[in-house]
């Protein structure tokens, strides 16, 4: 009796482990899919519509789930307003849907799935470049902009994903760094920089005073503006908002290479 019991709580834990897992909030999933450079399945369900539910039986499908495992898994429910928001920046206003959104921002949306066999040729297919959402800032986000500290590791995503790359060089104890970011952190200008890859650098790291001395900077602070065609332009000191913003619309020259 104790080796049924056994086995049987075994066979649970086993299928727990299995299980899909899945965030609930839009923050959390952006969160996890910038930690580890993933694309993020939307589940967009109206857990009342009978739709919803069979779409939720195609998911949970072994036709289904290998194309899950390796994204971030995301259920949202439109009774709660910034979750509509948020789906309709993807042109998603009806339930049942599905929303790829990759780590380069672009996105696939596939609205009202019929079938197992339409969701794995949607998961299959759904590639970057996508579509460019209609980005709301209206929508309420705990999560800032993303950035690394790890200099290479900024620079080969960019390339990888041919986005721009900005550099915001600083030394934690200076005032205007500290003010440098938080401007930039502001939503008003943080979505005029949402297209790149942002690569936040301190002084007092020897390596991160070469890098920059590549682009013309020695002194801190300073932002570096790095386009994948390669021309880079630099901004010196404690800009303004407004020439933070003007700074991200000026067009490049050629600079140093990363």
């Amino acid at each position: 009796m104790r080796r049924v019991l056994a086995s049987m709580l075994l066979m649970l834990a086993c299928t727990a482990c299995a299980a899909p897992e899945w965030h609930y909030e839009f923050d959390s999933a952006i969160q996890q899919a910038r930690q580890q450079d993933k694309s993020i399945v939307v589940f967009y369900k109206d857990p009342l519509d009978p739709a919803s539910s069979r779409v939720l039986e195609y998911l949970r499908s072994p036709a289904v789930w290998p194309l899950l495992e390796k994204k971030v898994r995301c259920t949202l429910v439109p009774f709660y307003a910034p979750n509509r928001k948020f789906a309709a920046q993807y042109g998603v206003f009806e339930c049942p849907a599905l929303i790829v959104v990759h780590p380069d921002g672009t996105y696939h949306a596939l609205r009202s799935p019929q079938s197992p066999e339409a969701i794995s040729n949607f998961l299959s297919t759904a590639k970057a470049p996508g579509d460019r959402p209609a980005t709301n800032l209206s929508i309420p986000s705990r999560i800032g902009f993303e950035y690394f500290n790890i200099y290479r590791r900024a620079v080969e995503k960019a390339r990888r994903q041919n986005r721009p790359l900005l550099i915001v060089y600083k030394w934690w104890v200076d005032p205007d760094s500290s003010e440098l970011i938080r401007r930039i952190s502001r939503p008003s200008v943080a979505e005029y920089y949402s297209k790149a890859v942002i690569c936040i650098l301190d002084w007092d790291h020897a390596p991160n005073r070469f890098y920059v001395s590549r682009y013309g900077i020695s002194g801190y602070p300073a932002l570096i503006w790095v386009q994948p065609d390669g021309s880079v332009r630099t901004l010196k000191g404690l800009p303004s908002v407004e020439q933070i913003i003007r700074f991200a619309n000026q067009p490049g020259v050629a600079g140093g290479t990363p």
